[in-house]
């Protein structure tokens, strides 16, 4: 008898598709790498593929989505407190990626930072968290001035982004981003944190 295998194929999951589709990106630009090189590269269909992600930047924006959900039950879950500390604690959730995250997180960066349609839709669902933080923050604190707290969600917004750019940028983290981040945000937020209740 040869060497076949008995039984159904095994299956390729979503992460594994995510790892090929990133390895093919960094290789060949996102633009110029089509779906069916994905699809082909990671022995699947092009259906299978679309089943799993309805669209090509849907490959790159699975992690996005987990970390808004984790900032969202921060959010949700929080202990009543000020409203920058519920702030930052949303944002550190956003920031929840390790050490061995790191090299994986970074090629994303890369590539989302110097395509024009994925910053785009960076900067949209940027957008979007930015939305849940002052939908929460006022949640929590009906008679803050919401003008004030928009101003203050941009600042420390502003802050985490650039923290997230150079942690990305270094070759060897000694901290995961969220440590990474809360090390940045920290002077702001003592700073902010007498302008709200």
């Amino acid at each position: 008898m040869g060497d076949k295998l008995v039984g159904r194929p095994r299956q390729t999951t979503h992460d594994e598709i995510r790892e090929v589709a990133l390895e093919l990106f960094a290789a060949n630009g996102y633009g110029p790498t089509s779906l069916a090189e994905v699809a082909a590269a990671a022995g699947i269909s092009r259906t299978t593929l679309f089943s799993y992600f309805p669209a090509k930047r849907d490959l790159l924006w699975d992690d996005h989505d987990e970390a808004v959900t984790r900032a969202r039950v921060t959010l949700e879950e929080a202990p009543s407190g000020h409203i920058v500390d519920l702030l930052v604690q949303g944002m550190l959730a956003v920031a929840s990626y390790g050490v061995a995250e790191h090299d994986r997180f970074s090629r994303r960066w890369r590539l989302v930072h110097e395509d024009d349609e994925l910053r785009a839709f960076a900067s949209l669902r940027t957008e979007q968290l930015f939305e849940l933080f002052i939908e929460r923050a006022l949640a929590r604190a009906p008679h803050a001035d919401a003008d004030l707290v928009d101003s203050v969600t941009r600042a420390l917004m502003a802050v985490a982004s650039h923290a997230t750019q150079l942690w990305s940028e270094q070759h060897d983290p000694h901290s995961g981003l969220d440590a990474f981040t809360a090390e940045r945000l920290s002077p702001l937020a003592d700073a902010l944190r007498p302008l709200l209740p």
